[in-house]
């Protein structure tokens, strides 16, 4: 079962597809259920020639507050003058489970959960990369968390073809202190979460080749983040690193926990291999419409350093 909402002249609908599956047909067949919930939205978004979009004041203001948040990234690297400097990059998969449960107005309109296995088959792109750089004698560091995921789907309901298109970015980026240096393993950080899901629709006639129109929902989020990390050195090779933060501000409150073992491998052991598990919850609200997300799952990933 997949659970999907957008917005159509100021009212929220959800799309609930269902798939049957009976012992004398092997084969799924899909059901299509859509529910008009009544909602206002607010004043981040507007309608346009029947389109659900963002409000251009919404967009310019986490337009600002990102150029105001690289400004500060830059102020590390400044003030290093470019020497010193020790980079840390780290390409990773989350195998995540995803729960969602969708409210309208505080009342729950449906909930679904998403195993990994099941979002492979409908991935088209998806990359997950941390960056982070600090003086190698100093205290302090800055790094840049980011996922994108983009996925497609399609189903009919009756003689209608419905087209899913979806695109989310989950951006971290803060700047860290280490009381004690890099080689004391603890360090409290700052910065901003940025998360964008958008959302498409397509509608058609297949039968008749005639395009009914397209619905779109797009909506983002720009939350302060404050977390800590620790890491504990077992010996030269092994490690435990550790991370727990929280964001808040546009959304209702971002909470991510995780923990990794790290196995140094290679000359001097700048490069590493990272294996452990995350979880991670969300609230977002938006025109009457309540989002809870749960991911939780192993992580793995390669690290290098130069």
């Amino acid at each position: 079962m997949a659970i999907h909402q957008m917005a159509y002249e100021n009212s929220i609908y959800s799309i609930t597809i269902q798939d049957d599956v009976h012992e004398s047909n092997p084969n799924p067949s899909r059901n299509c259920i859509v529910r008009r919930h009544e909602a206002t939205l607010s004043a981040k978004l507007q309608i346009r020639n029947g389109l659900y979009v963002a409000n251009p004041a919404h967009t310019m203001n986490t337009a600002s507050l990102c150029c105001l948040l690289t400004l500060l990234l830059a102020i590390p690297a400044a003030a290093a003058e470019g020497d010193g400097i020790s980079w840390s990059i780290i390409s990773y998969v989350w195998a995540s489970d995803t729960k969602v449960d969708l409210k309208a107005d505080g009342t729950p309109i449906g909930g679904d959960t998403v195993s990994f296995n099941d979002l492979i088959d409908i991935t088209d792109t998806s990359f997950q990369i941390f960056v982070e750089g600090g003086r190698s004698d100093g205290n302090w560091s800055a790094f840049v968390d980011v996922t994108y995921l983009e996925t497609s789907d399609k189903f009919s309901a009756g003689p209608v073809l419905i087209k899913t298109n979806s695109e989310q970015w989950f951006i971290d980026a803060a700047i860290s202190y280490w009381p004690n240096g890099e080689a004391g393993g603890f360090n409290l950080f700052g910065g901003m979460r940025f998360t964008s899901l958008d959302d498409r629709f397509k509608f058609s006639l297949p039968a008749l080749g005639v395009p009914l129109g397209t619905l779109k929902n797009d909506r983002s989020f720009t939350d302060l983040l404050l977390g800590a990390r620790y890491r504990f050195d077992f010996n030269e090779s092994w490690a435990l690193h550790t991370r727990a933060d929280y964001a808040f501000g546009d959304s209702e409150g971002i909470l991510q926990v995780e923990a990794l073992v790290r196995y140094a491998i290679g000359k001097n052991r700048k490069y590493a291999v990272l294996i452990g598990y995350r979880y991670k919850e969300a609230e977002f609200e938006d025109g009457g419409l309540e989002e809870d997300f749960e991911f939780k799952g192993p992580i793995a990933g390669f690290n290098f350093r130069f």
